[in-house]
This record gives structure tokens, sequence and C-alpha cells, in this order.
């Protein structure tokens, strides 16, 4: 079994997507983006924001097709090993045609980012791999309708 290799067409295919919803959110409360949408602080965090009293809010996003599962049938959620040490103070999991989002705050994914474990993906099909995750409960995780907030 291998390592699971980058995926750059799933990557351009989301990416934007769910930077382009954080910033349509993050605009409705208050906070503007700081820099280019197209830079990329790879590790880091995905977008910054600052609202008018100067705070400045770091956003790590992703998208998952599976966002059902993850919210009513699972324990917890898997969030890749490479963002143990993001510096984002939210980590976005975007899911529903972005009409659901859920939110984890970095407390939380400082004080889960040693519970690694390993997860065979895609099982039984030709391209399975093996990755190493981040494993939160999910009761760490909150869960929004974007229409709600």
């Amino acid at each position: 079994m291998s390592k699971r290799q980058f995926n750059k067409l799933a990557y351009d295919e989301y990416d934007m997507n769910c930077k382009l919803a954080t910033v349509n959110l993050m605009s409705k409360k208050g906070y503007n983006l700081i820099g280019d949408i197209n830079t990329e602080y790879y590790k880091k965090y995905d977008l910054a924001f600052k609202n008018l009293s100067g705070n400045i809010i770091k956003i790590e996003n992703e998208f998952r097709g599976g966002f059902e599962n993850i919210k009513n049938k699972f324990n917890t959620v898997h969030i890749p090993i490479r963002k143990k040490n993001t510096e984002c103070d939210f980590y976005f999991i975007w899911g529903n045609n972005y009409e659901e989002l859920a939110i984890i705050k970095k407390d939380i994914l400082t004080k889960f980012k040693d519970n690694i474990i390993n997860q065979i993906c895609a099982k039984g099909k030709e391209y399975e791999f093996e990755e190493e995750f981040i494993d939160i409960p999910k009761q760490y995780i909150q869960f929004y309708k974007i229409k709600q907030l």
C-alpha cells in the first residue's frame, strides 16, 4: 500500500471555492481579507482576515464530499497530519455545496495534535492508500448551516 500522492486536480477543484465561501462568510461577519486570495501560506493557513477593531483571524479550509457522514455517522473527525502545526485560529470543513460548515478551534487542534491514527483510504480500490490523521472527537467540533450564521 502506498502513501497518498498530492491530488492537484482535486485541490484545484475545491480550494478556490472554499476560499470564496470563507471570504463571503467572513465579510458578513465584518472581516476583510488581508492580502491576495491566491497567495499560498503552505502548512500555515489559507486566509487571514481583519475587522475594524484590528482583530486578525487566520483560517484553514477544506472541502469534504462525505460531510453527512462526518456530521451524522462518525465519532471523530480526521484532519490531515500535515496540518499538525498550522497557524490557523479556525479550521473550516466545508460540505454540502458550501451550505454547511464544521469549525474546529485552534485550541482543539492543539489539544489533539498528538492523537494520531493511520487510516486506510479508498479501501479496496486500485488507488487505496494509507495516510496519517489527527483524530479529533466530534463533540469538540461545531457544525453549522451557513444560512444560520
